[in-house]
């Protein structure tokens, strides 16, 4: 049953991520950045980089889901803590990339999913599922655009490209089984999907899949990344009081990540200098990555509880739960 109002700016948002999805997947194939293509162009490389780059201010307001029910926002104690935690998250990636690529995977498979499961319950105005479906929508939906780009010929190629023990745990029998399980878990989500009678999220989860079996792994995170999560999940934070997403809202809240995305940049930068002779564009793709992995722990963690605490207070408006977490950037 959907609730009354007029969320324009929602639509509109739920519509990019297919639309960019949609336009990525042609593009893969004719610009030959495919799932079997041997190697990843340089202009796939290019639009890799910059929707990582665009995907990073979503991470860096989590600071407006820190408002309790008291008003007050986090000190500076628990900033120093979410960005230590970044810190130490994203130098595990870079000293031990192998067993860190496996626990990453393991949570943003979880994190991107049960998140756009809440952005699409507030977005479209759809009351919540019961906790079973959830959950299975939530694995379908972070594991299309997770793990199944990681099951394709290119994938171990593309995964060398970036670093070279990161294609170490891609072994012929764990993408095989995976590749399986993933498309069970999206074949069962799509049918809940198709009779609780949400057919374009049906719609959506197919198109994910379909990205994540055409293009070349790199693009269809970072393009998913980008234009879908990160998306939704900034308007999420956007919404007024009454649970409307402003443009205006959404451009300020976008832009009280940027001085985190241009900390992010510089120590992007720093360590870069640090692998000279080694291909420019692939080096800060790998930097760009571990910085985005280790900024994804306290994020995830932080996004959680954001989302508990409103399911504890049993707050079920789109206005309500949102309005505590953005009040200040939608006026």
């Amino acid at each position: 049953m959907t609730r009354n109002g007029p969320p324009s700016t929602p639509v509109v948002v739920l519509a990019v991520g297919p639309v960019l999805v949609a336009l990525t997947v042609a593009a893969s194939l004719v610009g030959g950045a495919t799932a079997w293509s041997p190697s990843v162009p340089s202009w796939a490389l290019a639009v890799a980089l910059v929707a990582l780059v665009l995907g990073v201010p979503h991470g860096a307001v989590d600071h407006l889901t820190l408002v309790g029910s008291s008003g007050t926002r986090t000190g500076a104690l628990g900033r120093l803590l979410y960005v230590g935690t970044a810190a130490v998250a994203a130098l595990l990636v870079m000293l031990v990339p192998g067993p860190a690529f496996v626990v990453v995977l393991g949570m943003s498979v979880w994190h991107f999913g049960s998140g756009d499961v809440e952005a699409a319950a507030d977005l479209s105005g759809r009351a919540r599922r019961p906790r079973a479906a959830r959950v299975v929508l939530a694995l379908a939906l972070g594991s299309a655009p997770v793990l199944l780009p990681l099951t394709g010929p290119s994938a171990v190629s593309t995964l060398r490209l970036i670093h070279p023990q990161l294609a170490v745990v891609l072994t012929p029998v764990v993408m095989s089984v995976t590749r399986y399980a993933v498309l069970c878990v999206i074949a069962l989500a799509v049918t809940l999907l198709v009779r609780s009678g949400d057919r374009r999220g049906a719609g959506e989860l197919v198109l994910l899949s379909v990205l994540g079996v055409v293009a070349s792994p790199l693009v269809a995170f970072a393009v998913y990344f980008a234009s879908w999560h990160a998306l939704r999940h900034t308007a999420r934070l956007a919404a007024d009081p009454v649970g409307i997403v402003r443009p205006a809202a959404l451009a300020r809240t976008f832009a009280a990540g940027l001085p985190a995305l241009v900390v992010t940049i510089v120590v992007a930068a720093v360590c870069v200098l640090g692998f000279r002779g080694h291909a420019v564009l692939s080096t800060w793709l790998w930097v760009g990555l571990a910085l985005v992995w280790g900024l994804t722990v306290p994020h995830m963690v932080v996004v959680a509880r954001f989302d508990r605490d409103r399911q504890v207070r049993s707050t079920f408006s789109i206005g309500r739960p949102l309005a505590s977490s953005s009040t200040s950037l939608s006026r």
